[in-house]
């Protein structure tokens, strides 16, 4: 990759909806040569997709909550899957990370109510090996 991929990269990454002919502009290139580059970094794995970024302040449910689990080590494999697709009405698991240091595991949560971690952490609590949680609540995200 060459700086001028690594800015085709950038813009994309903050706007993948803009047109190559807008990212030519601000390159001042030509719209041909964007078009190529685009579709060799993809090609290359370096672009692997497009998503959409949601403002869930203006959706429910709109509170981010992170859930961090311990696990008994011979269950992990066990219950991690399971709890990654829990499915409880109300609440959209949005990530859900297998870590490294104090805690196993961390879940990133949407919720209506802060009382909506209940149904979470009661639906946790019912596999066998769980050893502690933890609750926290994302208030601003900076980055």
């Amino acid at each position: 990759m060459d700086s001028v991929d690594i800015e085709i990269v950038k813009i994309l990454e903050q706007n993948g909806r803009i047109s190559h002919e807008e990212i030519a502009k601000i390159l001042h290139m030509s719209r041909p040569a964007i078009h190529k580059r685009i579709e060799n970094l993809e090609k290359r794995g370096i672009i692997t997709g497009y998503q959409a970024l949601i403002d869930w302040r203006k959706v429910r449910p709109c509170i981010r909550c992170l859930l961090f689990i311990k696990i008994n080590g011979g269950y992990f494999a066990q219950i991690a899957n399971e709890i990654a697709t829990m499915d409880i009405p109300g609440i959209v698991i949005e990530e859900c990370h297998r870590l490294v240091g104090n805690w196993c595991i961390l879940i990133k949560t949407r919720i209506s109510t802060p009382e909506d971690t209940t149904k979470i952490l009661d639906r946790v609590w019912q596999f066998e090996g769980i050893l502690e949680t933890s609750t926290t609540f994302i208030i601003d995200t900076i980055l």
